[in-house]
Parts: structure tokens; sequence; C-alpha cells
């Protein structure tokens, strides 16, 4: 599975608030994964609504949840590397191997 995790007090005491996997889906019960789930529901929202792909909504966690108090980052080398280092060819490919549906 290719997921980001968000953490809140990433230096002291981590604790998972949520995980949004690269089909969309957001797991966990904490206020921030529901926030979350309505932001991805949310056709209105400003910034959400623009990713028709897994991959672009992945890139947008995983830097706009990182700050001093929540951190945001892939569960594994794997998963970074096919968000962040793959080119379009190779991730389109990567899909399709996958059989993941990463459309939005």
């Amino acid at each position: 599975m290719v997921e980001v995790i968000i953490y809140r007090n990433p230096w002291e005491d981590p604790e998972e608030v949520a995980r949004v996997t690269i089909e969309g889906e957001v797991i966990g019960e904490t206020p921030t994964a529901q926030s979350l789930r309505e932001r991805i529901a949310d056709e209105n929202d400003p910034i959400i609504s623009e990713y028709t792909d897994g991959r672009e909504l992945l890139r947008y966690i995983a830097s706009s949840y990182s700050n001093g108090y929540v951190m945001a980052g892939y569960d594994s080398e794997e998963s970074r590397r096919v968000v962040e280092e793959f080119n379009d060819a190779e991730y389109l490919e990567w899909v399709e191997e996958s059989g993941l549906d990463t459309s939005l």
C-alpha cells in the first residue's frame, strides 16, 4: 500500500492521527482524519478539489501537513519513490501493474 501518515507531536511522542492512501482513502478516527475525509469529498474545497489522482493528493498531504506540531511522511521508501520519483510514464505503468484505482 502507498500511504502518507500524519503524526501529531512527531519529535517527542509521535501519535498517528491519519493515513491517506494513494486511492484517496483516509484511515483513522481522529478530528484530522475526519477533516481530511470531508475535504476530499467536498467538490468546493479550493485546494483538494483540484486533484484528480492519488499521487497528486499524497504530494499535497506530505507537504502541507508538515510543520513543527504535525508531521506527514510516507509509510515506506517505496511509497516515497512511487509518489515523488516516478515520472508520469513510470507512474502510469505502476498504476496499471498494481491494479489500484488511483483516480479521485
